[in-house]
């Protein structure tokens, strides 16, 4: 009875804690292309508003006149040649916007660990010559306000970087005339992204940014893309088809099946019997001083001069005086032909060969 009444009182317990909670939405992130680009709403905006065209490249390239702004993150540019490309093309009417920090296309928007931009050594001493200072503090810090040109707004930007002009106070953005164009830095690219393009009064910031501009094309760069082959291509293409070609000719030379084909081989191609003989005794010499060439010879002159003691009843003569009295060659060189057993030399090997072959016409 004791048990049951326990476990009564535990399932009342239970079931009165059921409906004990509390409901909480997070955001978890976008769905579709705002998950992929987090500026999205920014390019859409343009398009809408100014109806300027938008390429999104990632490579630096060469700006013109048909290009109005190009938007791009500061860490970017590293090169002093880079730096002198947009000075130009900023003085010549042109809008460049420099975003500090959160530039980067993958982050998340809703993760507390964001990378921090940079500024590069030359991108710093490029502003500084324009009395524009990049101040880094250790730690975040929030802006409400900016004032650009003599237009207040209200803003909701957090970054590690502050913007000086002319050694005034810290600011968010900061955008003066440069030539016949206009330079704008931003400390915090938040204020052009999915997340945060919608609060305050950022809208009308860009806005105003878009009417500063001449009409072209808006140019977001998302990477310079330096290549150590684009940049041989772009300063020294002349040299690589020069190079390209001498290769073509060089192939077209040296190896047959870059040719035309040949219906037969050449006969200068062909080997001759004297050639294959030279070969062979090469070898033979190499190997035993032709002692395997003259060997035969030799058996075969001991066989027919025996064969003609026989016939002319001569068999009592010597074999050396028969064979130099019927060829017609001193008694010395016949036993040098007959007996030599490594011949010293080539010219050696060649007297005896020589003479063995005289005295074997001598009995046929």
């Amino acid at each position: 009875m004791m048990r049951r009444i326990l476990l009564l009182m535990a399932v009342s317990f239970l079931m009165t804690g059921c409906n004990d909670y509390i409901e909480k939405e997070r955001e978890i992130g976008y769905k579709g292309k705002a998950r992929v680009n987090p500026f999205l709403a920014f390019e859409q905006f343009v398009t809408k508003y100014s109806g300027k065209e938008i390429l999104v490249s990632k490579n630096f390239g060469q700006l013109g006149d048909e290009d109005s702004i190009i938007i791009l993150s500061a860490d970017l540019i590293t090169s002093e040649g880079y730096v002198r490309k947009l000075d130009s093309w900023i003085s010549q009417g042109g809008h460049a916007i420099f975003l500090i920090d959160h530039a980067e296309m993958r982050g998340n928007e809703w993760s507390i660990f964001r990378a921090d931009g940079e500024v590069s050594e030359a991108l710093s001493k490029w502003f500084t010559s324009l009395n524009i200072e990049v101040v880094e503090n250790d730690t975040a810090k929030e802006f409400g306000k900016v004032k650009i040109d003599k237009d207040r707004f209200n803003v909701k930007l957090n970054s590690g970087h502050a913007l000086r002009l002319n050694g005034k106070k810290e600011q968010a953005i900061v955008s003066l005339e440069h030539g016949d164009g206009t330079l704008t830095i931003i400390n915090d690219a938040s204020l052009l992204r999915n997340r945060a393009i919608d609060e305050a009064e950022h809208i009308e910031i860009i806005a105003m940014l878009l009417d500063w501009s001449r009409e072209g094309r808006l140019v977001f760069l998302r990477g310079v893309g330096i290549s150590f082959f684009g940049m041989i291509w772009e300063k020294g293409w002349m040299i690589v088809v020069s190079l390209i070609v001498l290769l073509m000719v060089w192939l077209l030379r040296h190896m047959p099946r870059f040719g035309p084909i040949e219906s037969e081989a050449k006969e200068a191609q062909l080997r001759a019997y004297d050639h294959h003989l030279e070969m062979i005794g090469d070898f033979h010499w190499r190997l035993d001083r032709g002692l395997a060439l003259l060997e035969p010879l030799r058996r075969e002159l001991q066989e027919l001069c025996h064969h003609w003691q026989l016939k002319s009843g001569k068999i009592d003569e010597g074999l050396f005086e028969v064979l130099s009295s019927r060829s017609g060659i001193p008694i010395e060189r016949v036993q040098r032909a007959m007996t030599e057993h490594r011949p010293a030399d080539t010219m050696v090997f060649s007297r005896a060969v020589a003479d063995l072959q005289q005295m074997r016409k001598a009995f046929l």
